[in-house]
């Protein structure tokens, strides 16, 4: 936990103390960056030459025999495990980032500044809807390469839930960025 301490010192002027929401915040928030970069390692991206056969076209499938010619290829060139695992650690990815998400917003929420605890409902909400949706398209796309067969109704889950998980990604951030450094600001303003 000492590296904790360590990232807390630069929010000292949001919060004169780090708190235990302040540690978890920047605990789960931050793990799950670290996981996010390895889910990026992990995945199978168009430039491992899979061409159309990406990760990518595993989430917009939308239909079983799309899934299982992804299968199929990633089988082909050997990648398939890999993918599967990275399906895996996308899902400690979207715990450890919505954990720490919401936390984020709860220390937004006790700023004295109205717009601020707006923005931190934001971020919870946003944190929330990313989670569940992430969940609806990783669950969906891990049953398929477990079964090792693609599913229609899983298929179209994935690729229904793509588009509300990245715009709900966005937003997340955005106000997590936008919240932390607001409240550094006006600290600065009112402590000068």
């Amino acid at each position: 936990m000492r590296w904790c301490n360590f990232l807390a010192v630069g929010t000292e002027l949001i919060m004169p103390k780090t708190s235990a929401t302040m540690r978890g915040f920047l605990t789960f928030w931050f793990l799950g960056w670290a996981l996010f970069i390895l889910v990026g390692i992990l995945q199978p991206v168009a430039g491992d030459g899979l061409g159309q056969f990406g990760m990518e076209a595993h989430r917009r499938a939308g239909t079983a025999d799309m899934v299982n010619a992804i299968h199929s290829y990633w089988q082909n060139i050997g990648v398939y495990d890999r993918a599967t695992w990275s399906l895996v650690v996308d899902l400690l990815f979207i715990t450890a980032f919505s954990i720490g998400g919401v936390l984020g917003g709860l220390l937004l929420r006790q700023n004295m500044h109205a717009n601020i605890r707006r923005v931190g409902l934001l971020a919870i909400v946003a944190h929330i809807v990313f989670a569940v949706s992430d969940y609806a398209e990783t669950i969906s796309q891990l049953i398929q390469m477990v079964d090792g067969t693609g599913s229609d109704s899983l298929a179209n889950i994935a690729a229904f839930a793509r588009p509300i998980k990245i715009q709900s990604f966005l937003i997340a951030v955005a106000a997590i960025a936008i919240g932390f450094i607001a409240s550094k600001i006006i600290a600065r303003k009112t402590a000068a």
